[in-house]
C-alpha cells in the first residue's frame, strides 16, 4: 500500500498525546530535510536525505527505512543534529520540548565523512531506536565501508538526572557537554528530575565515530549525560571509535548486553557520580588502546557526592591478538568506587591488572569472581580495594548480533 504523510492536524489523537509524522516517504525526502542525491553506501544504492540541524516537533518523528518507491534511505547528519530544545540553559522538564525520534529497524544513519556531525538527544526529548537481531539500526560515517574511525562524531543522550558536578543547589545550569559545542547543557542543574526517560536503544550499532566536533575533545561512541535508569539501553555494539566506546556523566543509566570492539581510548568511562550499572559486557581491546575501564568520581572534587559507584557484572575482556600492547584494564581514580562481579581478563594479558595511582580515594570498591593472569597493581596495597585471587569466571562471551570488521 502506498504510504502517505498526513498533516499533523489530522494525526492528533487527543489532548496531551503525541502525533506521528513519518519522514522520507516521498522520493525526494520532502517534509523533513534535504534531498541530496543517490549514493553508493555499504555496497548498495541509497537515497541520501540530510536531516535538519534542529528537530523540535513535540511529537513523534519517524525515520523510515525506505521511501514510497521502495528505495532505501541513508539519513545523514550534515552537522550537529539536535532533537528537542533541552540543550538550552535552564530548560525546564515541565515545559521542555518532548519530541520522540523513532528510528525504524534496519535504518542507516550516517555522519558526513570527516565532518562535525553528531546526533544529540537533548533533555526532555527521546530516541526510540529499536532494531532487531537480524535488522539492527546502524550509525556510521557516510563512506562506503565500515573500517574507519574518527569519521564522524557519535550519539549523545542527555537527561535531567543527577551529576555531582552541577548540583541543583547551584540554581542554574552549569554543566556543558564536552566535545560538541559551547552552550549545550545537561543534568538536573536547576531542575533535577530523576525519572524522565531518554528513550530506548535496542539492537543498535555505533561505528567509526569519535571525530572532534567543536572543541579539543573527541566524542565518545555513545555518551550518556545524566541519563536516568528509566531509559532502556540493551544490545548495543560500539566499534572503532576514536575516543571512548561509552562514557557516563553522572546519572544512573542501566546498560545490558554491550559489545565494545576496537575503540581507541577507553572502552568504558564514567565520572560525575555515576550510580548506574553495566551487565553483560564484551570488550575487544586493540593494540595501543587505553583502559578497559577508566573510572572517576569527580575530576575537580574527588569527594563530591553522590560518589560514583557503578555496578559491573559479567565481563569478558579479550585482546585483538596475543601480545597486544594495551593499558591497565582497571584504572580507578579521582574518588570513585565500583563493584565488579564475574570478570574474565584474557590470559594473554600479563601486565598490571589495576591502577589507583591517580588520587583514588574511594572507600568500597569490590571485586568478586575474577579470572586473570595479570599481576596486581598498587590497588592491592590499598586498604579499601583488593583484587581477589584469580579463580574461575564465566564472563560474557555471547557473540554480538553484528559482525564487526577487523580492528584497524
Amino acid at each position: 500500500m502506498k504510504k502517505t504523510i498526513l498533516s499533523l492536524s489530522l494525526m492528533l489523537l487527543s489532548a496531551g498525546s503525541f502525533a506521528e509524522t513519518t519522514l522520507g516517504l516521498d522520493g525526494e525526502c520532502n517534509e523533513n530535510g534535504t534531498y541530496i542525491d543517490e549514493v553508493n553506501f555499504n555496497g548498495g544504492d541509497y537515497v541520501r536525505c540530510d536531516l535538519p540541524a534542529s528537530i523540535v516537533e513535540d511529537d513523534t518523528v519517524v525515520l523510515a527505512v525506505e521511501n514510497e518507491d521502495g528505495d532505501p534511505i541513508v539519513w545523514t547528519l550534515p552537522g550537529i543534529v539536535v532533537v528537542g530544545n533541552g540543550n538550552t540553559q535552564n530548560a525546564n522538564p515541565a515545559t521542555v520540548d518532548k519530541t520522540v525520534l523513532q528510528i525504524e529497524a534496519g535504518a542507516q544513519i550516517a555522519g558526513a565523512v570527516e565532518s562535525n556531525s553528531a546526533l544529540v538527544i537533548s533533555r526532555g526529548a527521546q530516541i526510540d531506536a529499536q532494531g532487531s537481531n537480524l535488522n539492527p539500526i546502524v550509525f556510521s560515517s557516510l563512506d562506503d565501508n565500515m573500517d574507519g574511525s574518527g569519521e564522524w562524531g557519535g550519539l549523545v543522550l542527555a537527561g535531567f538526572g543527577e551529576s555531582n558536578n552541577c548540583p541543583s543547589s547551584a540554581g542554574v545550569d552549569t554543566c556543558e557537554m564536552e566535545g560538541v559545542a559551547g552552550g549545550y547543557y545537561y543534568g538536573g542543574g536547576k531542575y533535577l528530575n530523576t525519572s524522565m526517560s531518554s528513550g530506548t536503544l535496542s539492537y543498535v550499532v555505533i561505528a567509526e565515530g569519535g571525530h572532534e566536533v567543536a572543541t579539543a575533545s573527541e566524542i565518545n561512541g555513545l555518551t550518556l549525560y545524566t541519563v536516568n535508569d528509566s531509559t532502556s539501553i540493551s544490545n548495543v555494539h560500539v566499534h572503532n571509535n576514536q575516543d571512548d566506546g561509552i562514557e557516563f556523566f553522572g546519572g544512573n543509566a542501566a546498560v545490558s548486553n554491550l559489545w565494545l570492539t576496537c575503540n581507541e581510548d577507553d572502552s568504558v568511562d564514567w565520572d560525575e557520580g555515576f550510580q548506574g550499572s553495566l551487565t553483560n559486557v564484551s570488550i575487544l581491546q586493540d593494540n595501543g588502546a587505553d583502559h578497559a575501564f577508566e573510572l572517576a568520581n569527580n575530576p575537580n572534587t574527588y569527594g563530591a557526592t553522590p560518589r560514583a559507584k557503578g555496578m559491573v557484572e559479567n565481563v569478558t575482556l579479550t585482546l585483538n591478538k596475543a601480545g597486544d600492547s594495551i593499558d591497565v584494564p582497571f584504572k580507578l581514580k579521582e574518588g570513585t568506587d565500583a563493584s565488579f562481579e564475574n570478570v574474565v581478563i584474557d590470559s594473554n594479558y600479563t601486565g598490571v591488572c589495576d591502577d589507583t595511582s591517580t588520587a583514588y580515594t574511594g572507600g568500597s570498591t569490590v571485586f568478586t569472581t575474577l579470572e586473570y593472569s595479570c599481576s596486581a597493581g598498587n590497588a592491592n596495597t590499598s586498604a579499601s580495594m583488593h583484587l581477589p585471587a584469580s579463580g574461575s569466571a564465566t564472563g560474557f562471551s555471547t557473540a554480538s548480533f553484528w559482525s564487526a570488521p577487523a580492528c584497524n
